[in-house]
């Protein structure tokens, strides 16, 4: 697949990893760490717990989920050209997770309004599984969510500041219950 993904003009590096606990497939698409997990039709659970898991870890910033909808091959014993056609003609039931969805992010943010469709595409071709994807990290990159969340949570202590002060609360005491340390002098009393 990892192939297939670079000859549909996707500028990336895929890496097929066999062993237990890794990614079906890894992707580097201008440092955006992509993970395509594939499963048999009927373990999208499996799935999604594959990609939250991912995503907790670090491992990636877009997990794809991919379920074999149809896909049929041609012989016991095919050839890599056999697996590669099987693949472009398949159907796929596609799903998307981002680092964004996991950190909650949206939480913060009064107007954010997630623009990627949180449940699966269903009976996709390839080429849409592809569109798709490039959706999705287009999403990812361009989406500025750190920015709004740092300023509500500046105003957020800032309001809280403020209501401190005016409550004559006595500074040196709410220090030493905060365990902060340094960085006032006495003569802000």
């Amino acid at each position: 697949m990892a192939e297939l993904l670079a000859e549909k003009g996707l500028k990336a590096l895929g890496e097929v990893i066999l062993k237990k606990g890794y990614p079906d497939v890894l992707l580097d698409v201008n440092g955006v760490r992509i993970i395509i997990e594939a499963k048999k039709l009927g373990r999208r659970d499996e799935l999604r717990r594959s990609c939250v898991e991912r995503l907790d870890r670090g491992m990636c910033d877009i997990c794809v989920m991919v379920e074999y909808l149809r896909l049929s091959v041609p012989s016991i014993s095919p050839s890599v050209k056999d697996l590669k056609d099987a693949l472009l003609r398949g159907r796929y039931n596609v799903g998307f997770m981002t680092y964004i969805d996991r950190v909650g992010l949206e939480k913060w943010l009064k107007e954010f309004k997630p623009k990627i469709k949180t449940d699966f595409y269903e009976d996709v071709e390839f080429q849409d599984l592809v569109t798709y994807l490039m959706s999705v990290y287009e999403y990812t990159v361009r989406e500025d969510v750190v920015t709004p969340v740092v300023n509500r949570i500046r105003f957020v202590v800032e309001d809280f500041a403020r209501s401190v002060l005016v409550s004559g609360v006595d500074i040196v005491r709410l220090k030493d219950a905060l365990e902060l340390r340094g960085g006032s002098s006495e003569s802000e009393e």
